[in-house]
């Protein structure tokens, strides 16, 4: 048989530096699986991910060029892999977020389907809301189109009630739990409090912004001396924007240079902005406003440091900022209750599916 062509799908930007970690990690997982051949990227902007990536079998592709070329080889094409990168993009709480998902992502799975010979794995995912029209098709395209889909949350598993679902951690927090830890130096604590970096986004269409653009400012005002962190720009929703608009803040450095600079306690809305400081070993309070946030920081064993968008007590998290600040030996030790042995069962369960759909088709 001929080796399948190999796809990466859902690939958003690497200007939001929590979705192009993703990407890295979802190449990684599909690498670790045994698949040394070209993997094919499908990007809504792929010129992001030009030289970003450490791998040198990839090709990127627009989504226009993915349905193209899907349509052009259908019932021609060789056998097909078709992996989803981690994340929570497969979501409709509302029409408009619901038909713009079921565009930029819905286009994609329905491609999937034009291969008579294919098999579809998405790596760790929250799916939903599903409520609206679009969320309806949404659903129903994931359950005919995906063959296994690792899900990041209890409440993905309940609604979406796919028959090939499997719980696990978020990729991040997968690659936390495989990450050796070493313990913080206590001294070093002591004589040294750590600066505060802020990540905040805006939450549009959200009933409670307002409230929670409030509490934000609280925040702020309780802890006078933190700054703010650039996680995400351009295409739309911007931290920049948000902060210029909001805070009256122009120039930002972005979060990676910050962490690896001042090692800083971060107060994230951004879930991967707060996954990306802990995997740099940084403590990071995570401000939720998903499903993913809770369930992340659940697994991690840091469910004290996580609290809603919608009603949080900015006084805690100013408290909880200070106390990191201080001493974060706490944080760590919770944080080794993270169970480390996900990452290995999914790529075993990952294997597992390539040999079947192998062995299916040498039986062609």
């Amino acid at each position: 048989m001929n080796k399948p062509d190999v796809y990466l799908l859902h690939a958003y930007s690497s200007r939001n530096s929590g979705d192009g970690l993703l990407v890295k990690l979802s190449l990684k997982a599909i690498r670790a699986a045994g698949i040394d051949g070209v993997v094919t990227i499908v990007c809504l902007d792929p010129a992001s991910f030009r030289g970003y990536l450490d791998d040198a079998n990839i090709r990127l592709w627009s989504l226009a060029r993915f349905c193209i070329e899907s349509v052009r080889r259908f019932g021609r094409a060789r056998p097909a892999l078709f992996f989803g990168v981690g994340g929570g993009y497969l979501r409709a709480s509302s029409g408009m977020e619901g038909w713009k998902s079921l565009v930029a992502h819905g286009s994609q799975l329905a491609c999937t389907a034009l291969r008579r010979s294919k098999r579809s794995i998405y790596l760790p995912q929250s799916i939903g809301p599903l409520k609206s029209l679009p969320g309806t098709l949404l659903a129903a395209l994931v359950r005919r189109c995906v063959d296994v889909v690792f899900l990041r949350d209890d409440q993905s598993v309940d609604e979406l009630a796919h028959p090939h679902g499997i719980r696990t951690g978020d990729l991040v927090v997968l690659e936390i739990g495989r990450t050796p830890r070493t313990e913080p130096d206590a001294e070093r604590r002591a004589e040294h409090s750590r600066p505060i970096r802020f990540v905040f986004r805006d939450l549009k269409g959200k009933p409670y912004r307002d409230d929670y653009v409030s509490r934000l400012r609280c925040v702020a005002k309780l802890l006078p001396n933190a700054g703010f962190a650039l996680q995400s720009s351009g295409r739309g929703n911007g931290d920049d924007t948000f902060y210029r608009d909001t805070f009256d803040v122009e120039q930002v450095d972005d979060l990676a240079t910050l962490v690896a600079r001042e090692r800083p306690v971060v107060v994230s809305v951004r879930l991967h902005g707060s996954l990306e400081s802990v995997l740099a070993g940084v403590p990071s309070i995570h401000i939720a406003y998903e499903r993913k946030g809770q369930a992340a920081y659940d697994d991690l064993g840091l469910s004290r440091y996580v609290v809603h968008a919608s009603d949080f007590d900015a006084g805690r998290v100013a408290a909880l900022a200070r106390e990191l600040a201080h001493d974060d030996g706490t944080y760590w030790q919770a944080l080794r209750t993270a169970d480390a042995t996900r990452y290995n069962e999914m790529i075993e369960r990952i294997r597992h599916e390539i040999e079947q759909f192998n062995h299916l088709c040498d039986g062609r």
